[in-house]
């Protein structure tokens, strides 16, 4: 909602001032293929509506995911518009700075503020999101700040915001930290080889959700009882009860947000009773396998075309934006595969901010307000 309104304001200021036309001149320079894209990408869920437990809690969590990526794209759209205030990144970077210090604060003092504000048991866990949103945000927000023009403000965000994410009780963002790494060493290889390989990798994860369960279940003992802190045990038979799904209903899927209902759904009784409980849990802590679940071959099909897109868009982006958008897109990519439900609206409101920020360029001096 926070994001909706901000790009509700930000639309409002552009057409006001007329920088945007309510016509088509909106979308000039838009391809009709992403259209289309996005139309599939938005009609085909709420289709499957149709055939799925629980309908109207699934229309809810179909606006509750649409409407985060729509207020980003309205973002994108005013930016082209006119470009934002140059203190912009600035404000950004300054509340991500005080939410990192208040986050770590409370993790080295024990959680004065949360025990302060509740009576209720407390524990580093809930602070997860916020950890994942603020690496999400943290190179996007980095570049915009730029450590020519902002120095002090640079670092500071720089080492608070990585020192949070590692003393934080989030695996799922340790991880993608980690493959931020990877990926900022790996993107200084000529882009096109890049490109190949995580084209490679990203459409090979979205095409064996269906085998990834039994993949994961013959990890060496030695791995699974180094991740055990991420529950690692718990996760692998999740994916194996809703791999076992996909078997199932290969196609289409067995409708929008009916993860939260498998546990009841008639497929239940087909899975192996070892791993049936787990379907209870509500989602398969894995992004891509949830498309795989709820949307089958369709909406993985959607999906790769959604990452062959991103990388095209990043072909043509500027060395330092190309970097970092690999960087996010991978660090996505990463804590989707282990961790939070597909659909959930601060997840994708936090990855579609994230991008909508990489589209910004340097502005002039004093830029339309």
């Amino acid at each position: 909602m926070f994001l909706a309104c901000a790009a509700f304001f930000v639309l409002a200021s552009r057409i006001a001032s007329g920088a945007i036309r309510l016509d088509r001149s909106a979308l000039r320079g838009v391809r009709a293929s992403i259209l289309v894209l996005v139309l599939c990408g938005v009609a085909y869920p709420l289709i499957s509506l149709s055939w799925a437990i629980g309908p109207a809690t699934g229309l809810f969590s179909w606006g509750e995911a649409v409407l985060p990526a729509l207020s980003s794209a309205l973002l994108i759209m005013s930016w082209r518009a006119a470009p934002p205030p140059r203190w912009m990144g600035v404000a950004l970077a300054g509340a991500m700075l005080v939410a990192a210090g208040v986050i770590l604060g409370e993790i080295l003092l024990g959680f004065p503020l949360r025990r302060l504000l509740t009576d209720r048991a407390v524990d580093g866990f809930l602070y997860n999101r916020t950890v994942v949103t603020l690496l999400l945000l943290l190179a996007p927000v980095l570049v915009l700040v730029g450590f020519r023009r902002q120095p002090a403000l640079f670092l500071g965000l720089l080492v608070l915001g990585l020192g949070t994410i590692l003393l934080a009780d989030s695996e799922a963002a340790k991880l993608g930290l980690l493959v931020a790494t990877g990926t900022f060493a790996l993107s200084y290889v000529p882009f096109l080889w890049v490109k190949r390989l995580l084209t490679v990798v990203l459409l090979g994860l979205i095409w064996m959700q269906p085998f990834f369960g039994s993949a994961m279940r013959n990890l060496p003992d030695i791995v699974v009882r180094a991740t055990e802190a991420g529950h690692s045990r718990e996760r692998i038979a999740l994916w194996q009860a809703f791999s076992d799904v996909t078997h199932h209903f290969p196609v289409l899927g067995t409708g929008f947000s009916s993860s939260p209902h498998m546990g009841r759904h008639p497929v239940a009784a087909a899975i192996d009773p070892a791993y049936r409980a787990m379907l209870r849990i509500g989602h398969p802590h894995n992004a891509f396998l949830q498309v795989w679940v709820e949307l089958g071959a369709v909406g993985a099909v959607l999906l790769s075309a959604l990452i062959l897109w991103v990388l095209r868009c990043l072909s043509g982006a500027p060395p330092d934006i190309r970097r970092v958008g690999l960087m996010t897109l991978m660090t996505a990519s990463a804590i989707a595969l282990v961790s939070h439900g597909a659909w959930q609206g601060w997840w994708i409101a936090a990855v579609s901010l994230a991008a909508a920020l990489l589209t910004l360029r340097p502005v002039p001096p004093n830029p339309m307000e």
